[in-house]
């Protein structure tokens, strides 16, 4: 399968998902989709989840023959009016692009959270996926904001993708997630 960026206005880029959803047959693709990343906010000494879209106003195609969807794309006239005031944008991704996007946000098209440990000098010395799969790649964590920096060529550009982690404190304590009470298991 290929896969396609389609690029749009920030914020619009799940109801453009939904409008191809409902106006292109799915024999024409496999999957169209957000990828969204868990965060944490920390408020009043709490560790609060929730999900963020980790590429604003980009949505992703997967399907066998980009050039038949777009087609079909621009006679959808919700569509083709975003199209045709260049308004969205749908570009054929190259495999490494897919690779990795595939390799950080799994199946679900969501990047998880990745468990960090430090030690006694505060150096990391342990850390779970999808960041461990990037380890290479890390320019900076930002500790009391639980998110690690990462750099990487996608799209033809170095990226920063800012990626959640959890912590050890995190982890004793219980996570609010989605209003809801979750105990975390530590990684051994």
């Amino acid at each position: 399968m290929l896969w396609c960026l389609i690029k749009t206005w920030v914020g619009k880029e799940e109801g453009l998902v939904e409008e191809i959803r409902r106006t292109v047959p799915l024999h024409m693709y496999e999957e169209c989709f957000v990828i969204y990343q868990e965060r944490i906010w920390r408020r009043q000494q709490r560790s609060i989840v929730h999900m963020e879209s980790l590429f604003p106003g980009c949505a992703f195609l997967t399907c066998k023959d980009p050039e038949s969807v777009y087609t079909r794309l621009s006679q959808v006239p919700a569509v083709s009016r975003l199209v045709n005031c260049k308004n969205v944008t749908i570009l054929p991704m190259i495999k490494e692009d897919a690779d990795f996007l595939e390799k950080i946000s799994g199946e679900d098209h969501v990047v998880r959270l990745s468990y960090v440990l430090k030690d006694e000098q505060g150096q990391i010395c342990k850390m779970t996926d999808p960041l461990r799969s990037c380890e290479g790649q890390i320019e900076r964590y930002q500790f009391k904001k639980r998110y690690a920096m990462v750099r990487h060529r996608l799209w033809g550009e170095d990226r920063a993708i800012a990626m959640g982690i959890i912590l050890k404190e995190d982890a004793e304590k219980k996570l609010l997630y989605e209003n809801m009470e979750v105990s975390v298991e530590v990684p051994r």
